[in-house]
């Protein structure tokens, strides 16, 4: 089935349409309203597992933005959305019209119809649907996602600028992350950068083709723990191998990382608020990076995650003075800061 999202106050609203949209007028297509869903999930194209909602292989059919007739709110609430489409396949006016529900019946059915101007098509013309099946985000189709099929990736940099220091190298199996030494104040000095401290897991994410794997701070293997959604992520970077550092949060409403919460998703199996911040870039497309300066491989990494779905985060370092960022920190009510040379 298709899944019309449309962002409303700060989530997508969602309705999922049983036989897609149709640009006839005439052809009114029921659209069953289901629940929220974050706006990260916009962009999502992969597998769900099994045994979550909409389990199967997804692809971003289209995409573009929408503009209300009149007020949304008062429309949602009275049951009539009329909108503007402005996307790669559909465009024009639409309505969103809820249908009287049945005694007793839980589902909440609406109608999704398309209006009467230049964009519409008459009875016998031309089936959107079978003219364009295929993805506006990667131009796979289903089938290509559930199958496995990886989507065409562009490079979007080389390690070899990098050189002298960036060394040609196979990519390792994992390799031992630095780790961090408390102190009682932020180093001093025009050689030292400071990043925000994250409360989750330290994750190295190895990429090799198809292949990509999360690997804990002590090399065991969680990718299974963690969804399909970061591992679709990391599968759709312009990088053919690559090694990144990072860690998985789960954030709460102020935007700071919790990991009591992310222990708890993680009990009950919920996947869908993970986020992983990349902090570093040890290998890349047949490179070992590690003898490169930190501002160089930052430079690169946050290249390299430039078009990266939303689950993918650059975690950004701050030039300023140690003290003043873990100031800033602090008022934030955040972990703490790390400083790195």
């Amino acid at each position: 089935h298709y899944d019309l999202r449309l962002e409303m106050d700060g989530v997508l609203k969602s309705w999922a349409v049983t036989k897609g949209p149709s640009l006839n007028p005439d052809d009114k297509r029921l659209a069953v309203h289901v629940e929220d869903h974050p706006l990260d999930y916009g962009g999502f194209e992969g597998t769900i597992p099994k045994g979550q909602y909409g389990a199967g292989a997804v692809i971003v059919w289209d995409r573009g933005s929408w503009n209300p007739v009149a007020d949304p709110d008062r429309g949602y609430a009275k049951g009539h959305l009329e909108f503007e489409l402005s996307g790669e396949k559909l465009s024009g006016r639409w309505h969103l019209v809820r249908m009287r529900g049945k005694p007793g019946e839980k589902r909440e059915n609406w109608l999704l119809i398309k209006g009467d101007d230049a964009a519409a098509r008459a009875e016998g013309d031309p089936d959107i649907l079978e003219q364009r099946p295929e993805s506006v985000k990667t131009g796979r189709m289903v089938e290509d996602v559930a199958k496995g099929d990886v989507a065409p990736k562009t490079r979007a940099l080389k390690a070899s600028p990098l050189a002298p220091r960036a060394k040609k190298a196979a990519l390792p199996e994992f390799v031992e992350p630095a780790l961090a030494t408390l102190r009682a104040a932020p180093p001093t000095g025009a050689q030292w950068l400071h990043e925000i401290k994250f409360d989750g897991y330290r994750l190295q994410a190895r990429i090799d083709g198809s292949d990509i794997r999360l690997l804990t701070r002590s090399g065991l293997d969680w990718t299974d723990r963690f969804g399909a959604g970061i591992v679709d992520a990391l599968r759709a970077l312009p990088a053919e191998t690559a090694l990144l550092d990072g860690e998985l949060v789960v954030e709460t409403g102020n935007g700071a990382s919790d990991f009591p919460t992310l222990q708890a998703d993680l009990s009950k199996g919920r996947d869908d608020r993970f986020l992983l911040y990349v902090f570093d870039l040890l290998y890349l497309d047949g490179y070992d990076l590690r003898k490169a300066p930190l501002s160089d491989r930052k430079a690169a990494l946050k290249k390299l995650l430039d078009a990266a779905p939303a689950t993918l985060r650059y975690s950004d370092h701050f030039d300023e003075s140690g003290a003043l960022v873990l100031r800033h920190a602090c008022r934030l009510s955040l972990e703490g800061i790390v400083s790195k040379q």
